[in-house]
């Protein structure tokens, strides 16, 4: 398991996927594509050789400007060769924000699906090919 409180996420792995839960002050930093979230998130699918990721927990609280979001969008797609990503976020509605995040990583290789009930996640996250 990585922790480090002053992100205020942790990373473990489950057999067949890596489980990245946000705390509930969980924050990203300005520039995502620089973010030491997503550096920590491709060091796990390295170390474990997995590219399912189950992201789970509150959305964080500051609202992203549309360069944020594919800005993040474009550093998720480089983290796992063929990444599979479900986020499942407590108190967010999927809307416009979402689906351009979906959409930029998709066009760079990862698939991404968000989810509000982590069962749903976990069986769409495990119905697609482990590689």
């Amino acid at each position: 398991m990585m922790e480090d409180p002053e992100k205020d996420f942790n990373i473990v792995f489950r057999g067949d996927h890596i489980n990245v839960t946000f705390g509930p002050d969980f924050e990203t930093a300005a520039a995502p594509q620089s973010s030491p979230f997503w550096a920590a998130v491709e060091d796990a699918c390295k170390q474990y050789g997995c590219n399912r990721v189950l992201i789970e927990g509150p959305f964080p609280k500051r609202e992203r400007e549309s360069r944020e979001i594919v800005e993040s969008a474009l550093r998720a797609a480089t983290v796992a060769p063929r990444l599979w990503c479900a986020l499942c976020l407590h108190d967010y509605e999927i809307g416009e924000r979402s689906e351009l995040f979906k959409t930029i990583a998709r066009s760079h290789g990862a698939h991404v699906k968000f989810f509000s009930d982590r069962d749903s996640a976990l069986a769409w996250l495990r119905s697609n090919p482990v590689e």
